[in-house]
């Protein structure tokens, strides 16, 4: 895998087009992966960070393969070489992690999705994503997940015509790899629906 840092440049046209919509930062950043898409051996997962309101947007990217950031125009980014990813992971290993996805479930008489309301219920969904994943989320002396929300807001997006809005939470905490062949499929995966809009990516630091 490979991790690049973009850091986009609030005057450029094209940066504050794909800033305002999701879909369209996807399709951009696309185009650096965009042959190994075409052949299916691409997942590109990309995350807005979290910055001051002076500081220049920073975009988060991860891809299976080297992406050329070439395709960009000009003035759109500052781009950081993308970086070589090949974390080795062991049971037991205790890291910090951070993602933003979007909790939700299933409406059983509309059958879409929906977004969770109480932190409780995105704490809940998180802990069973990253059990899934091959993960188990941390916990501290009285028993309670070692996770916090950073963020929780709601992304704008078109589709077919119609304005919807998709929750995304930025959380941050600590968690524990239990099975590390099915953690490494999660990494390169992601967790959770909305990868297209910049969700889903999962960062690991010791």
């Amino acid at each position: 895998m490979w991790v690049s840092k973009l850091v986009l440049n609030p005057r450029s046209k094209a940066a504050r087009k794909d800033l305002a919509s999701p879909y369209e930062m996807h399709r951009t950043l696309s185009k650096a992966v965009s042959q190994a898409l075409k052949e299916g051996k691409e997942r590109l997962l990309w995350r807005l960070e979290p910055t001051r309101s002076l500081e220049a947007p920073v975009v988060l990217v991860q891809t299976l393969t080297e992406p050329d950031w070439s395709v960009l125009e000009k003035d759109y980014a500052e781009v950081f070489p993308p970086k070589p990813f090949t974390p080795v992971l062991r049971e037991g290993q205790v890291l910090r992690f951070r993602l933003r996805a979007n909790p939700s479930k299933r409406a059983k008489d509309r059958g879409e999705r929906v977004a969770l309301k109480t932190p409780a219920e995105k704490t809940f969904w998180l802990e069973r994503k990253l059990v899934e994943g091959g993960f188990r989320l941390c916990t501290d002396e009285e028993a309670k997940p070692m996770v916090r929300i950073l963020q929780d807001t709601f992304l704008e997006v078109r589709k077919s015509g119609h304005l919807i809005q998709v929750q995304a939470v930025l959380f941050e905490g600590t968690l524990e790899v239990v099975n590390p062949e099915k953690a490494l499929q999660t990494l390169s995966r992601g967790i959770g629906p909305g990868k297209a809009l910049g969700l889903g990516l999962l960062s690991l630091r010791p």
